[in-house]
């Protein structure tokens, strides 16, 4: 903790003596809130666990000081990821979390032209590790390091990639995936730009919103029982071609049932589907849109991940991930402006014992378009 208060403490210092070098009249101090998502792999600093490394994509939170006029300023940044696994080591508690990943990121950064920046930092992250409880090592460690990023700033949207310098428990730097990560954010703010040749076709929107459908089939713990309706909220990537009508998209929404009252951090049902593929916008007299999408949809299933046994009747390997690969398709109605009632269904391709009219599969939500 120390060595984080110092650290800030000497950014500050720093950050509030740079308008004496400064020829800009500095006006005032401007806050900005940071929404947005971490990938990263699951490797440690110097330690990979076994086979291809796995994604994780962790929601991320902060926000952006800076001074009007200066180039630099400081962000703070928290991100968190929690994986959820099944295993039967105690009757009691077949669903458990098994990984909670966090991170803490102070960076202070540099504005180069073309909305270009780099920026120096230092992190902290924490691993809790469920499954060693099991086996009585460790349970909660800390690491911490520099950290080095450049960003480009896509009018509303921040690209940023980062590399870190591990320094404690272990030294770890450039080699290996598990040091770098890719930050995806959004600053709350606009370029003052004119609309460049690409705005002229193209149009990025994020499309956040709620997906209802049907609790039928899941497994339940004794004497518990689910609601008949799931809520899952609902967040997406849209790039649209003005001209064609099509669209690219990348969406995930996620439904989680937890067992309040559980001294092991029991998850009673989780369903997490990604999809990635391409919509058509029609637009009616009237100037609302009908859209139709068609992609390749990805589910892990909680229910399913249970039936992932040695002496499983087929190859657990191709499952440990996704439990239900398959085409999604979609039709939705825009019902007011930038606001659509959306139907969504999965067909399965390659998948655990899944019918190919799976009610639980199939749902209807409310989207909305941030453009």
């Amino acid at each position: 903790m120390k060595k984080i208060i110092t650290f800030f403490a000497l950014c500050s210092v720093v950050f509030m003596q740079l308008p004496t070098y400064s020829n800009a009249q500095v006006d005032k101090i401007v806050i900005k809130p940071i929404v947005g998502f971490r990938m990263y792999t699951n490797g440690l600093p110097g330690l990979r666990p076994a086979g291809s490394p796995k994604l994780y994509t962790a929601p991320l939170i902060g926000f952006d000081l800076r001074l009007v006029n200066s180039p630099f300023s400081l962000t703070f940044q928290r991100d968190v990821n929690i994986t959820f696994l099944s295993y039967a080591l105690s009757e009691y508690a077949p669903y458990r979390i098994g990984l909670k990943w966090e991170e803490s990121h102070w960076m202070l950064g540099y504005n180069l032209p073309k909305d270009y920046r780099i920026s120096l930092g230092y992190y902290l992250m924490r691993l809790d590790n469920a499954l060693v409880y099991e086996f009585g090592s460790f349970v909660v460690q800390d690491y911490q390091g520099i950290e080095v990023g450049i960003a480009k700033q896509f009018d509303w949207l921040n690209v940023e990639l980062r590399t870190k310098v591990s320094f404690d428990p272990i030294f770890g730097a450039i080699f290996g995936w598990e040091m770098y990560s890719l930050i995806v954010s959004y600053r709350f703010e606009r370029l003052q730009h004119e609309e460049s040749a690409l705005a002229k076709h193209f149009q990025l929107n994020a499309v956040v919103g709620t997906r209802f459908f049907p609790i039928k089939g899941v497994a339940v713990f004794a004497n518990e029982e689910f609601g008949k309706i799931g809520i899952a909220p609902s967040i997406g990537i849209e790039l649209l071609h003005k001209r064609s009508g099509f669209s690219l998209n990348v969406e995930k929404d996620i439904w989680i049932s937890l067992n309040g009252g559980s001294s092991f951090r029991e998850v009673k049902g989780q369903i997490n589907s990604s999809l990635i593929g391409i919509k058509y916008h029609a637009q009616l007299k009237n100037q609302k849109h009908i859209r139709v999408g068609v992609g390749y949809s990805l589910i892990r299933d909680l229910d399913k991940i249970a039936l992932l046994k040695i002496d499983a009747p087929f190859p657990v390997n191709k499952f440990a991930n996704y439990q239900v690969k398959g085409i999604g398709v979609s039709l939705s109605y825009e019902l007011i402006k930038k606001t659509d009632i959306e139907f969504k269904h999965t067909f399965p391709i390659l998948s655990i014992n899944e019918p190919l009219f799976n009610p639980i599969r199939f749902s209807g939500g409310i989207l909305y378009r941030l453009n």
